[in-house]
């Protein structure tokens, strides 16, 4: 394996870790989405109001640092190719995806901030 495939294993190891997490927040997006389904059906809930606002917290909170990463990530991939005198066209627009990826996140932690234990916040967008 050349220094190149060892550098780019690793940031592709990564990801991969970053998109398993990712997964397990959509997992948490269904979960409280079904939960407040079970509210509006007035059905017991999974969560109670506290436990629901805390989970939507920690999900959004996860999302954000995901992003973060991923800009990390794209960023030092750019790096990693220009070292190795690699073209890649598109290095520059994912980069940009994983900004504003990033500034998704952000509006939605800030929204769930916010929101308290207003009920309407429930929904739980996934990037």
């Amino acid at each position: 394996m050349t220094n190149y495939n060892l550098e780019e294993a690793e940031l592709i190891k990564v990801q991969i870790g970053l998109s398993v997490i990712l997964l397990f927040t959509t997992i948490i997006s269904i979960s409280l989405s079904y939960n407040f389904l079970m509210m509006l059906e007035k059905k017991e809930p999974i969560y109670n109001d506290k436990d629901s606002y805390n989970i939507l917290l920690f999900n959004r909170g996860l999302m954000f640092i995901v992003a973060l990463m991923f800009i990390y990530i794209n960023i030092r991939d750019k790096r990693v190719k220009e070292k190795y005198r690699l073209e890649d066209e598109f290095a520059d627009l994912q980069i940009w995806a994983s900004v504003f990826s990033f500034f998704a996140a952000l509006i939605v932690l800030y929204v769930g901030i916010n929101s308290g234990n207003n009920l309407i916040s429930e929904e739980n967008p996934t990037i």
